[in-house]
């Protein structure tokens, strides 16, 4: 597997705007559930009452996509993420596509993300592509889809366990310049891509789902 590169022109993380994030289609390269350093420029979490708008689990199955970026992390993950020195959530750069990763680079994994409808949540440089970032994409998925990812993922090499509502997939590595991975949570409904490089928040993926599917 090619290294993950977060280049201005060359990583690609796009979606349609949403309120401080962007959900469309997209291209890739990499970030991983699990990150461990916190993103700077925080917004003030959305407040989301009903669970058709946020996403929120009904009846075992995401009613929709998450409304906003913000909506998917706890307010207290999202003001550690913000205050990250360096990292920003959805810097103007990423609306343009083709200009920031999405949650895989895993070539059987993109070319399905690139296909649906997601919330593309990216915390990066604020001025442009760099060494540095991560992506997540959530999109939503049937059981028949589910089976199929699975079957991608362990193909791929990652290892997988189950994860509160679901199944959880991860894979990191490292070379002499950097480190990188992917952990995707697969259930509810949801597909939540993550993908990053030499940004790893511990806790990230853990929050999203505890956030998503509250017990």
């Amino acid at each position: 597997m090619t290294r993950p590169l977060w280049l201005t022109t060359v990583l690609v993380l796009a979606l349609a705007t949403l309120t401080g994030c962007s959900a469309g289609v997209g291209n890739a390269p990499s970030a991983t559930g699990e990150p461990s350093k916190t993103p700077a420029a925080s917004a003030s979490p959305s407040a989301t009452d009903d669970p058709e708008a946020s996403g929120a689990q009904t009846g075992g199955r995401a009613a929709a996509l998450p409304r906003n970026c913000e909506s998917i992390y706890s307010p207290a993950y999202l003001d550690k993420l913000g205050s990250t020195p360096g990292i920003a959530l959805n810097p103007e750069w990423t609306a343009t596509p083709g200009q920031a990763t999405l949650g895989s680079t895993e070539p059987a994994l993109i070319d399905l993300l690139k296909t649906k409808e997601r919330l593309d949540c990216f915390w990066v440089s604020p001025g442009g592509g760099s060494g540095s970032g991560l992506a997540t994409s959530i999109s939503l998925t049937d059981g028949d889809e589910e089976s199929v990812l699975l079957s991608d993922m362990t193909a791929a090499g990652f290892t997988c366990s189950p994860q509160r509502a679901g199944i959880r997939c991860e894979i990191d590595r490292t070379d002499d310049y950097a480190s990188w991975g992917e952990t995707h949570f697969i259930g509810g409904g949801l597909w939540i891509a993550t993908s990053y490089v030499e940004f790893a928040p511990v806790g990230y993926t853990d929050d999203i789902v505890a956030t998503l599917f509250p017990s």
